[in-house]
């Protein structure tokens, strides 16, 4: 009798056993699933924000190609935003008709084939437009300017109105008969010679070559410069010799 009661409480432990083991598998085996499919999640949910996972170890999933090509990228972008920025002013000539200082308008023949031809209306932006003597450089009160030569260099926007407005970057003004106009002119690209001197390809396309003995002066300041100072984006002055290179130039803040 005892012997069979023995061998029942055996029986009875043994199935306890059994049961807490398979419950405690159970229960392992779900906690790992929870923690494979919250990780998914996770790294799911990254992906569609756009970040990285740092795992225990300090890595990241995000791998070092994909970093420096990202840095890559934004440089180049923040590059072609720089070079977009420069403008490309359009240069018309002919002569001036009228000078209507009262309200801030030169009338000019515009004799080029840029722009509209014939009678424009300059009018001047006292804070932003340059009215420029053709000898010095030197800026110029619209009742100082005289009527015959100019150039001016333009943006895009002109009204349709007739005669045409248009608000200049520079007028280049009182020039003296036989005199050669500098040029006004935007750097977009500056390579420096062994020389001492640089060339200078301008927005519009033109090229100016500029010797280590050229006069290099500032625009209203006592600041002293250097053709170092000459960068992509620098808008200059030009004057030109009789062998189409740089006498003087002029450099805008």
């Amino acid at each position: 009798m005892k012997l069979k009661r023995i061998k029942f409480i055996f029986a009875v432990t043994l199935t306890v056993g059994l049961l807490v083991a398979c419950s405690q598998s159970e229960n392992a085996s779900q906690e790992s699933t929870e923690n494979v499919q919250s990780e998914l999640a996770g790294s799911e949910a990254a992906e569609e924000s756009g970040t990285s996972i740092m795992k225990e170890d300090g890595t990241s999933d995000e791998t070092k190609a994909e970093v420096l090509t990202k840095e890559g990228t934004a440089g180049t972008e923040t590059e072609n935003a720089s070079m977009a920025e420069l403008i490309t002013p359009v240069r018309i000539y002919g002569a001036i008709t009228d000078v209507w200082a009262d309200q801030n308008t030169i009338v000019v023949d515009n004799q080029s084939e840029a722009s509209s031809s014939g009678e424009i209306e300059l009018i001047i932006d006292t804070e932003n437009t340059l009215v420029l003597d053709a000898s010095t450089g030197y800026p110029v009160s619209l009742g100082d300017v005289q009527t015959g030569s100019f150039e001016a260099y333009l943006g895009e926007t002109m009204t349709l109105s007739l005669p045409p407005q248009i608000t200049p970057y520079v007028v280049i003004v009182n020039i003296p008969e036989d005199y050669g106009t500098p040029q006004y002119a935007i750097a977009e690209k500056v390579e420096e010679d062994e020389a001492g001197g640089a060339s200078i390809t301008a927005t519009d396309g033109r090229s100016y070559v500029i010797l280590a003995d050229t006069q290099i002066v500032p625009y209203r300041t006592k600041n002293i410069v250097s053709i170092d100072d000459i960068q992509v984006g620098s808008a200059c002055l030009i004057w030109l010799n009789k062998d189409g290179t740089a006498s003087k130039v002029q450099i805008f803040e």
